[in-house]
């Protein structure tokens, strides 16, 4: 055997090497795909060349054509156009995936395409399940909150400013009370802290409320006051003084004791120290007040209150505060102070009260007191007693005052009183009898709408009742006598009141004719139409009686500027008011319209003395050439209808008009103006 021969470079073979680069595509800038197919083939031709030099170190020198061609061969299967479209398919397939690479490394315009796709699948899964959305997100959008708030608290702050105020709105609409519960425990400490930064703001903000309350409250009980001076001679008054001799007391004490009668609005014990409510008593029948707000307040104020003083060395406690017309007492012992809210002026007696239920309170209660932490379970239900025991305090101080006037003194005073109070009594009676005739009559005569617009006095005195004021027209003045007269018939009336004839407006006195005759046309069987000019309606038509013609009259007269009203209406039957209607352009009797033929008929048999006038109406619509023709056709088939049923044509007048019926305007309907009206005339 032969041993292989170092193999040679491949420069030693430059004959095959050439065949192979010419049949090599040539190309400068190959891409990188193109470079791989070439090393592909590179690597096929070095193996095939190190098998030809095998070959012929054997002997094998005659296949070396063989392998040659077959690799020739085998290229030129490689390199058909099927192959070439593959690898630019291969390249534009690598091109996408440098693109898809590029958008994951850029998240700009992936969210871009991604968004529209997200927004959706999250409305729909909100529709499908909202709960399970709200739980998921939830945790995250807090941490988000959270962390934007530690970043930039000032621009998160911006960013909910504007829907604060409506979100706030919309939970006091939706849970007025919420919003309360929540704000409450707070506002104690914040009236507090206000005043420790700011106590002149704090006294000007409420200045205005607390200082117009005190003035409106000073001036009822001023007036008050006054009421009860005034009535010194009076029952009432001498029975005051009688009182206050055989009391102790001045007169002055009495009256004002009467105008500002004490009451207990709210009993509080609060702890020093913390400043919670430990206990509270309310009473049912007096408005509620907020006991942590109250308890905050008074907490604040004591603090205020004991840092100035403590400057100064001394040490106290404030006692009192005023507000409105109402006070707060305070009583401080142990680890507590009572605040008790009232009205009016309290007797010495109630702070002495005070105080024994406060020690009290310390004596037999005061571990609990002191250990209070703010729940009301551990607050001893005799507390609660004692505190309620205060709001059923009654004064007997001055009960308990023994008389000092003689008792013969007092017998001669009740002589006197009565003497003087027995007159007093049957003024007093006879006053207030008349006063209730004014106020009855008053109300009558406002009650009254053609009056209600006038301001008229009635004084009554001893059985007489006086009326005073100025009415537009006699009819006015006697018409107040008659409403007077109605709510005491056995009264003697004075009637006082001046008929003034006053200028009335020509435009307003118009109109108002106008709105009666539209009020007129609405009784029954009445088609009437007025004219104003000057101060005098003339009125024209037919109604079914004569008292509603009487009516007429008088609604015209009463009309303010009307001086005179001319009544020339007619009265006709229910028959005779009726109107026969025909169609746009017709003149065809409609089959429900002769019904009232039969009417008509009947009227001439019940007077067969009276003839009738058959005149016929067009609308507006259309010229007058082509509407005269037609009124005196619609009249003529009306009295053709009446002929056939076995009327005299004698009896009847046929004409016809383009103008509108009697009572109808040309804004109406144009259906009322397509008619036949009916009108008496003298044989």
């Amino acid at each position: 055997s032969h041993q292989p021969k170092e193999q040679p470079e491949e420069s030693e073979n430059p004959t095959v090497l050439s065949k192979v680069e010419l049949n090599q595509p040539k190309n400068v800038d190959t891409q990188p795909e193109q470079q791989v197919f070439n090393q592909l083939i590179q690597s096929h031709w070095q193996k095939a060349q190190r098998q030809d030099y095998i070959r012929q170190s054997v002997g094998a020198t005659d296949e070396l054509d063989n392998s040659i061609t077959l690799f020739e061969r085998w290229q030129r299967l490689l390199l058909t156009q099927e192959v070439m479209d593959s690898r630019q398919t291969i390249a534009n397939f690598k091109t996408k995936l440098e693109s898809l690479e590029h958008q994951i490394y850029e998240p700009t315009e992936l969210t871009n395409l991604l968004l529209p796709l997200i927004t959706e699948l999250l409305t729909l899964k909100v529709g499908q399940a909202r709960q399970e959305v709200a739980q998921a997100i939830g945790p995250v959008v807090d941490e988000m909150i959270q962390h934007r708030a530690q970043q930039d608290m000032v621009a998160l702050g911006s960013a909910l400013a504007p829907v604060l105020s409506e979100a706030v709105v919309q939970q006091v609409t939706n849970s007025p009370g919420d919003l309360a519960k929540a704000l409450g425990p707070e506002m104690g400490t914040a009236i507090k802290e206000q005043i420790v930064l700011e106590r002149d703001a704090m006294v000007d903000a409420l200045y205005p409320v607390i200082g117009s309350t005190v003035s409106k409250y000073f001036a009822e009980v001023i007036r008050a006051i006054n009421r009860k001076v005034e009535s010194t001679l009076s029952l009432e008054g001498i029975s005051r003084k009688i009182r206050a001799k055989m009391q102790g007391v001045s007169e002055a004490e009495l009256i004002l004791t009467e105008a500002m009668p004490f009451t207990v609005q709210a009993i509080f014990l609060i702890h020093k120290a913390s400043g919670l409510v430990i206990s509270e008593v309310q009473p049912l029948d007096t408005q509620r007040l907020e006991s942590e707000m109250v308890a905050g307040m008074l907490t604040a104020i004591r603090s205020f209150v004991n840092d100035c003083i403590a400057q100064s060395g001394d040490v106290s406690e404030i006692d009192q505060i005023e507000y409105g017309n109402s006070k707060i007492i305070l009583e401080v012992a142990g680890y507590c102070y009572l605040a008790v809210v009232i009205q009016g002026e309290h007797p010495p007696s109630f702070i002495q009260r005070m105080r024994k239920t406060l020690v009290a309170i310390v004596q037999r209660h005061g571990k609990a007191v002191e250990l209070f932490d703010g729940d009301p379970s551990n607050v001893p239900e005799q507390i609660y007693q004692l505190l309620e025991g205060l709001t059923k305090f009654r004064d007997t101080s001055l009960a308990t005052k023994g008389p000092i006037t003689p008792v013969g003194l007092m017998l001669v005073s009740l002589a006197v009183i009565g003497a003087i109070s027995i007159p007093i009594g049957i003024y007093k009676h006879g006053n207030a009898v008349d006063r209730k005739l004014e106020e009855k009559t008053n109300l009558a005569l406002a009650s009254d709408p053609e009056l209600a617009v006038y301001r008229l006095t009635v004084d009554a005195h001893q059985g007489t009742l006086k009326l005073s004021g100025r009415l537009p027209n006699q009819y006015l003045k006697a018409k107040a006598e008659q409403v007077a007269r109605k709510v005491e018939p056995k009264v003697k009336i004075q009637n006082t009141i001046i008929p003034v004839v006053v200028p009335a407006d020509p435009v307003t006195a118009q109109a108002e004719v106008k709105r009666v005759t539209d009020i007129l046309n609405q009784m029954e069987g009445a088609v009437i139409s007025a004219d104003y000019s000057q101060g005098k309606v003339t009125v024209q038509g037919t109604v079914l009686q004569e008292t509603d013609a009487k009516k007429v009259t008088q609604a015209f007269e009463q009309i303010p500027g009307v001086e005179s009203v001319t009544n020339t209406v007619q009265l006709q039957p229910m028959a005779i008011a009726s109107r026969i209607y025909f169609d746009r352009g017709s003149s065809e009797l409609k089959s429900e319209e002769l019904a009232k033929v039969s009417q008509i008929r009947e009227f001439l048999k019940q007077y067969p003395n009276k003839q009738l006038q058959l005149l016929g109406h067009t609308d507006p619509q259309g010229t007058v050439i082509e509407n005269e023709p037609l009124a005196l056709e619609r009249a003529t088939k009306v009295r053709d209808a009446l002929v056939n049923q076995g009327v005299d044509p004698k009896r009847l007048q046929v004409a016809g008009t383009t103008k509108p019926p009697i009572g109808v305007k040309a804004e109406q309907l144009p259906l009322l103006s397509r008619c036949v009206e009916f009108r008496i005339i003298s044989p």
